[in-house]
């Protein structure tokens, strides 16, 4: 090393320390509102007297956590969440792990079409999904049901409000994100010891076996248990098919608890619900890490070299991409029905005489509507202010956590990770009971504070990565030479990282978009967004109307994912 490298390290060292103690000390104020009050907040309210709020009174109880273990449903609560939980995982991993060799390890033509279009899914909100198969399998008059008793003579029909209906959809909406990360593991995976072990003599059945399985064991549990936390924090569609179903789950139980539609709010019962989901999300959490970890001992060399290996498939490549064909097509039905149904004056099923009722009168309709209007304008409003912030955030904290070193800088660390080990349910009854008594509760703001709050750790853990890869000089030479913090962050460190930052924003803004928890439970007049006029669209029942609202949100979303897709796979081998 140069001296004048050295004096420009320790230079450098001495502006980032000054720089970063204040800067340090502001993210920890941000975080410790966004996260820690909130979940203290949780915990004050279950331990409070019943019919009260945690700021109302001193008094400590435990009644809230023994009236929920002694209610006769709370064991029928536990069997629902977890079967619901196994079998969707069971459906999602199955499905995308076949995707993902399909796409992957394999000759199936049109991969990279099969790519864009399962992560442009992701964008699509389960709110749609879901009320999109209850058009298509409704008992009475959904679409493939009438299909099906007019091809079996009434013989046979689809049920809807089962277990395994439940299952299977949320398996569905589930399915990409499973591929998604399971095609990352097959992507990277060198197939030098597959390679080896096919000369050795052993069969295809062989080699997946006893190499190709054990090569991506820590990763697939590390998935199933990420999957498994998800569908223990979903809401969507639990609350769209279950509650209809009469199959309660922790986070529909802790809505229904803490909504006015269902009688006096029960607060402190909902929150001593929202711990026990909160411990149990960070027991999984921990189990999800510890996988991770051994993920390093099923390391392989790679290099220049490296090209990931392909399976020939001969003639049964063109039956593979049939069979993703009619996957794609099965996922995609629901959107298509609420686009058939948007265009009539109400719903019936699809058939050639309802072809001269197709209309756009229906979209004219909402798009004068005050209520969609206005449910329009907060959406974008919530997206683009969420992710935005989310982002900046993140690639803050990322700067500090990766430069500074020190306790303030872990703690700081740490603070913006929780949320990634708290079920958002959680996070949105804390700050309904926190902000119940203030000017924010009734405005979109609260619900952009609610997406900030439970999307900051992906903004965090995004960002953290690419600051870690800029080497510290970068910025010690603009602190040196007299530029501030804002200086470094926006005109050197920013662009370097600009490609991840814009990949985290339309991840953070299409989750925000297709939220309905958040919307759903802080909901009022002034607070409406697309996905809660859909709920009450759907709810009075303006079938036209809701699928209407639900065909210009998946469109929105669409057009802005797709081709960013299409861009980002450019130049992937097909």
């Amino acid at each position: 090393m140069t001296a004048a490298s050295h004096g420009l390290r320790v230079s450098g060292r001495a502006a980032g320390a000054r720089a970063g103690g204040v800067l340090g000390a502001g993210l920890l104020v941000i975080l410790l509102l966004l996260v820690l009050v909130p979940l203290v907040v949780l915990v004050r309210t279950g331990l409070a007297p019943a019919g009260t709020l945690p700021f109302e009174t001193a008094r400590l109880t435990l009644d809230n956590f023994v009236q929920l273990f002694a209610r006769p449903d709370t064991g029928i609560l536990v069997r629902n969440t977890l079967v619901y939980a196994t079998g969707t995982v069971a459906f999602a991993g199955t499905v995308g792990l076949v995707l993902a060799w399909l796409t992957e390890r394999t000759d199936m033509p049109g991969r990279v079409a099969v790519r864009i279009v399962l992560l442009s899914w992701l964008a699509v909100p389960p709110l749609v999904i879901g009320f999109g198969w209850i058009l298509l399998i409704n008992p009475g008059n959904g679409a493939l049901n009438v299909l099906a008793r007019w091809l079996t003579d009434g013989a046979f029909s689809f049920e809807l409000y089962s277990m395994s209906a439940l299952i299977v959809i949320t398996g569905l909406a589930q399915a990409p994100t499973a591929f998604v990360m399971i095609a990352g593991l097959m992507r990277n995976m060198d197939p030098q010891l597959e390679n080896a072990a096919r000369l050795s003599g052993a069969g295809g059945v062989a080699v997946a076996r006893h190499v190709t399985l054990p090569l991506l064991k820590p990763g697939l549990v590390s998935i199933t248990i990420f999957l498994f936390m998800s569908v223990v924090q979903t809401f969507d569609l639990p609350a769209i098919i279950g509650l209809t179903a009469r199959i309660p789950v922790f986070s529909t139980r802790v809505y229904l608890l803490s909504s006015a539609d269902m009688g006096i709010p029960n607060y402190g019962l909902s929150a001593a619900l929202g711990v026990l989901l909160l411990v149990f999300a960070a027991l999984l959490i921990q189990l999800y890490f510890r996988y991770q970890r051994q993920g390093e001992r099923y390391q392989v060399v790679g290099g220049r070299a490296f090209r990931p290996g392909r399976v020939r498939l001969g003639p049964w490549r063109w039956l593979a991409l049939g069979l993703v064909c009619v996957y794609l097509l099965v996922s995609i039905a629901p959107v298509l029905i609420l686009g058939w149904t948007s265009l009539l004056p109400f719903y019936q099923a699809p058939s050639l005489a309802a072809l001269d009722r197709l209309t756009l009168a229906g979209f004219a309709r909402v798009l004068n509507e005050p209520l969609v209007l206005r449910g329009l304008t907060n959406t974008v409003i919530l997206t683009l202010v969420s992710a935005t912030a989310v982002m900046a955030l993140g690639f803050v904290v990322a700067w500090h956590s990766v430069r500074t070193q020190g306790r303030l800088a872990r703690l700081i660390d740490l603070l913006a990770f929780v949320p990634a080990a708290v079920p958002p349910i959680v996070v949105v009854i804390a700050l309904l009971v926190l902000y119940i008594p203030t000017p924010l509760y009734g405005t979109i703001w609260l619900i952009v504070l609610a997406h900030v709050s439970v999307y900051v750790a992906f903004g965090a853990r995004t960002m953290t990565g690419a600051v870690a890869q800029l080497h510290k000089e970068l910025g010690d030479a603009a602190l040196v030479s007299g530029a501030g913090t804002w200086t470094t962050l926006t005109r050197v460190v920013l662009p370097l990282v600009r490609s991840q930052i814009l990949n985290g924003w339309l991840w953070v803004a299409a989750h925000s978009a297709r939220d309905l928890t958040a919307p759903l439970m802080l909901m009022t007049s002034g607070s409406m967004v697309a996905a809660s006029v859909v709920w009450i669209k759907w709810d009075l029942p303006d079938l036209p109307g809701a699928s209407a609202v639900s065909v210009l949100l998946v469109a929105g979303l669409l057009a802005v994912v797709v081709p960013i897709q299409i861009l980002t796979s450019r130049g992937m081998d097909e």
